[in-house]
């Protein structure tokens, strides 16, 4: 459904993330505390949630990012039998791994209070709806400079929304490109047959939270 820009993050985000990436349906994270053990991940308190998105930061040092072990923009890898997305992101520093850890910490716990970030990109709002579903799960590990993000759907509607989300934040986000919309992309996840579910809650959802496209956005084609 992405154009092979995508071969690059980026969420996520998704994601993602951009990025990769947006929350999920529940997250985890390594505790910011250095009594953490190395890779581990721990229940992030509500009341401890970043108040600021990072996306700016994530958007001017995304060349900072790359897939662990690699030099090349983040990329996330897909498992379609256990319907699960995984990012390996090395960063450069502790601080780029903890800011992009609390992007997605900001953009979780933003969607479970009722917000909705990127109000005006469709994709964005589905996330947000399917999050609100718990219809897939996020957990996020932070080892010193690397970060392991893993999303896993509990079905197959909302596995095609991750993997489009993860599609389109290292295919843009991942080069410091957040002016963009993947409403066209949403359109067509919530015409699948596997959507069929979902689609009259998800359409009823967009149509009462979405805003208008602002200046200077560019709306990806549909694929």
């Amino acid at each position: 459904m992405i154009p092979s820009r995508l071969s690059l993050v980026t969420a996520v985000f998704s994601a993602t993330l951009l990025l990769t990436g947006c929350g999920g349906g529940s997250s985890t994270a390594a505790a910011p505390s250095t009594a953490a053990a190395p890779g581990a991940a721990a229940a992030v308190p509500a009341a401890k949630a970043p108040t600021e998105s990072y996306i700016s930061y994530l958007a001017a040092n995304y060349a900072s990012y790359t897939t662990a072990g690699t030099s090349n923009s983040p990329v996330a890898t897909f498992d379609d039998t256990n319907m699960s997305v995984r990012w390996a992101i090395a960063t450069q520093t502790t601080e780029q791994a903890d800011n992009l850890k609390s992007h997605i910490l900001y953009m979780e716990q933003a969607i479970l209070n009722g917000q909705n970030p990127r109000a005006w990109d469709k994709l964005f709002l589905m996330d947000a709806y399917m999050d609100q579903g718990h219809t897939y799960t996020t957990t996020v590990t932070v080892n010193g400079t690397e970060v392991v993000i893993d999303k896993v759907a509990n079905n197959t509607c909302a596995y095609e929304l991750i993997k489009t989300h993860a599609q389109g934040v290292g295919g843009w986000f991942f080069h410091g490109d957040i002016k963009v919309s993947f409403s066209n992309l949403a359109d067509q996840i919530i015409a699948l047959p596997a959507c069929d579910a979902e689609r009259a809650g998800l359409t009823a959802y967009i149509t009462a939270k979405q805003t208008a496209l602002p200046k200077g956005i560019t709306l990806i084609p549909a694929q």
